[in-house]
């Protein structure tokens, strides 16, 4: 451990280190407060959207979904819901056959929009993730081959390649190169998982908006078999 300290206190002697390793800490502690942030709000939402979903399955039809909407809880399912409804009131009250299918296209296409929505907003700040992950070890490495340079130099000033001259050089150069993998192993991780969970979150969007159009569906089968059934009613 005594060992380690006085590396970092032999790198902190040269600016150009310096300048790599403060670079290295920003991207560190950026890429912790995402990670935090995300998990805490990824949290949150998974839990609110399995609450309004528990609740969801106790509508049997759509006519009930804008009730229940009011009340429900604010998550990204009910911002789904809200744009499904908002788009369900500006088509026309009456059903046929011919329009049953439009109308079906019509809150399918509302419905892509909304969960590409929710998709990016769950994506948000993931790419500064990424970025850390893939640059932070260049970083390191390029603090690492000026270390190296500096230690070469060294030999040339002194005429020895002896161990005690190259040494500390070597040693001072590759701590670029561990705080280059420190901030960028758990960016690579985090990255990986939030992008994992985000997409089993969208499979989970689509399903619940394939039950809530489901319901819409339904309801304007049930509407055209209302009319013929009267018609036939009616015939006789």
């Amino acid at each position: 451990m005594k060992i380690t300290f006085e590396i970092i206190k032999m790198s902190l002697g040269d600016p150009v280190t310096i300048a790599v390793l403060l670079i290295l800490c920003c991207f560190s502690l950026f890429a912790w407060g995402i990670i935090i942030t995300k998990y805490l709000s990824l949290k949150n939402k998974m839990g609110a959207n399995i609450r309004f979903y528990k609740n969801f399955e106790r509508v049997n039809h759509f006519a009930e979904v804008e009730s229940f909407f009011a009340a429900a809880p604010k998550c990204p399912l009910r911002f789904i819901t809200g744009a499904v409804l908002e788009e369900a009131k500006n088509l026309s009250p009456f059903v046929s056959v011919e329009t049953l299918g439009p109308r079906s296209e019509m809150l399918e296409d509302t419905i892509q929009r909304e969960v590409e929505a929710c998709r990016m907003i769950d994506d948000g700040k993931l790419s500064f993730l990424a970025m850390a992950s893939n640059v932070s070890p260049f970083f390191g490495l390029f603090g690492t081959v000026w270390g190296i340079m500096q230690s070469f130099y060294e030999i040339g000033t002194h005429g020895s390649a002896d161990l005690s001259v190259v040494a500390p050089g070597i040693a001072v150069a590759l701590v670029t190169t561990v705080a280059g993998l420190i901030a960028a192993i758990p960016a690579s991780i985090a990255y990986n998982y939030f992008v994992s969970r985000n997409t089993r979150q969208e499979i989970f969007y689509y399903n619940f908006a394939s039950r809530l159009l489901s319901l819409f569906k339904r309801g304007d089968l049930l509407a055209i078999e209302k009319v013929f059934t009267e018609r036939e009613t009616a015939k006789r």
